[in-house]
This record gives structure tokens, sequence and C-alpha cells, in this order.
């Protein structure tokens, strides 16, 4: 059985790509792929981890996991998200950059260790990552995270190499988050490893959050009266619809920090751009791009 880890981050989809699989439930059933409801294993699997420690689970507790996550013990694969998964969002970034405790996804991965284990995870730009994270923090936990804030540790090629680290035997899908309107029917073909002549419902989840909704409602009509449309060209069709009919509050960030300005916001996107060159040559991972 395969086990994916969907890991957020946080601050990306906002559970929207877990909520867009769940559409399909009945359907990857079929062909073998569990998708539970968060709600079963979120707290056990903190719990059960926290209780390990990092020590491999043993036969009956991982047996008690499978029973507890899924109807199906004879799945071909379970999936999994949680945007806690590695940390809390008030520990995600601090003194020692992003996701300081990435290590501790071996604790999800032992709590399976007759299984094979993947993980997923959407990165993105610092340079609005930070200001968006902290909108989800009390004010006191706000205060405290950009209060330990060092720039030059704002590194995500430091967190997939200690994911990879950590876990020698899984593998790690990754995608930029500024990418996912036009990758949402890819990343979740690698969430689920369905049949690709298996047609999901909600493959534009995520373009539908950001167009208004004519843009949408021209976007569908245009799928529908071009179904044998090739995918460079489906990629072009959203980008003219985004063009043409995106929200301007969906898509304009504002970014209000105390000290940052324009030229803080480049050299973090600048830094960004060459550290996703720098993960797509690390072994083991899978990068989605258009």
């Amino acid at each position: 059985m395969e086990i994916l880890f969907h890991l957020g981050a946080h601050c990306t989809d906002d559970g929207l790509l877990i909520r867009s699989i769940l559409r399909n439930r009945a359907a990857l059933a079929n062909d073998g792929i569990v998708v539970p409801g968060p709600g079963r294993y979120r707290e056990l699997l903190g719990s059960v981890s926290t209780t390990l420690r990092g020590d491999a689970a043993s036969h009956d507790t991982e047996a008690m996991l499978i029973e507890a996550i899924s109807d199906d013990d004879t799945a071909a694969r379970i999936v999994l998200s949680n945007e806690n998964f590695l940390c809390r969002d008030k520990v995600a970034v601090g003194p020692e950059g992003l996701y300081p405790k990435a290590g501790k996804s071996a604790w999800l991965r032992r709590c399976f260790p007759s299984h094979e284990v993947h993980f997923a995870l959407g990165l993105r730009n610092p340079a609005t990552f930070v200001p968006a994270l902290p909108s989800t923090l009390s004010p006191e936990d706000r205060d405290a995270c950009l209060d330990s804030l060092d720039l030059d540790q704002l590194s995500w090629a430091d967190v997939v190499a200690e994911i990879l680290e950590a876990n020698p035997d899984a593998s790690l899908t990754l995608w930029a988050h500024e990418d996912t309107p036009f990758l949402w029917s890819e990343i979740m073909q690698e969430m689920t490893g369905h049949d690709p002549y298996l047609t999901l419902d909600g493959a534009h989840d995520m373009v539908a959050q950001i167009l208004s909704v004519e843009g949408m409602t021209r976007l569908q009509a245009f799928l529908k009266d071009h179904p044998d449309i090739t995918e460079a060209r489906r990629r072009k069709a959203i980008s003219a619809f985004l063009e043409a009919h995106a929200v301007p509050d969906e898509i304009e960030e504002e970014i209000d920090l105390p000290g940052w300005t324009i030229d803080t916001i480049a050299d973090l996107t600048a830094a960004y751009d060459d550290e996703i060159e720098r993960i797509k040559d690390m072994p083991r991972v899978i990068w989605l791009e258009p």
C-alpha cells in the first residue's frame, strides 16, 4: 500500500486541494484509492506520531492506524492531507527559517513502516508567504513570528533537503503555489495516482477562486466546446481568461510589513526563483510545472 502525505504548505491552497479530491471519493475508491475524511486521521496521527517520537510503529499500531483511517485494508493508496502535519502555522517561520521542524516528517513516515510513503508539498514565494502567514495568527503569535524573522534564512531548498534526508526511502512531489491555477488537475493526479483516463471533478477549483463568475462561465463553455483540447492549449486558455477576468482582490497581494521595501520583495523573489532551480535537481523530487 502507498501512503501519500500532503504537507501543505500553510497559506497555499487552504484546504481546497483535499476538498477537490474528496469530491471524487467514490470514483477513486473504485480504483483502489482511499481518501478518508480529515477528521478520521488528523488528530489520531498527531497523537500516535508524538507518542512514537520517530520510532517505528509496531505491527499492531500500524494495523490499528490503517483500520481507523480506511475502510479498505486492501487499498492501493491512501491520501492524507493536513497543513499542520509538519507544525502549526505559528512556528512555520522563525529565526531558523521556514519549517525548522521539517525533519519530523519522518515521524509520519514511521507510523507506516511496512508501507510505501510519498510526500507532497506546495511551495510559495517567501515574499508573499511571510506576509500572508501572520494574518492567520493571534496578535501575540504574529508579533513573535515577525520579531524573530531572519530574511536570510527563508530557504525552501533547506526544507526540501531536510525532508529528503529524514526520509531516504520516500519521494517528494512539489510545485509552486503561483502555478496552481494551471496545474490543479496535474496536482490531483499526482496526489491520488489515479488512472489518467479517469476525469475528476474539481480540475478547475483553484482557477475558480480567482476568476469572476462571468469569466469562469466563459472558460467552462470554451472547454466544453473543445473537449479534445491539448494540455498546452488548456493552460493558454486559462492564462487568457485570467488576464481578462481575474478578480483583482484575489490576485493582487498587498505587502505591508515593517521595514520591507520593493527591494526586499525583489530580492526574496529572485532567491526563490534560484532555489526552485536547485530543488528541481534534487534526487527523489518530482517537480510539477506548467
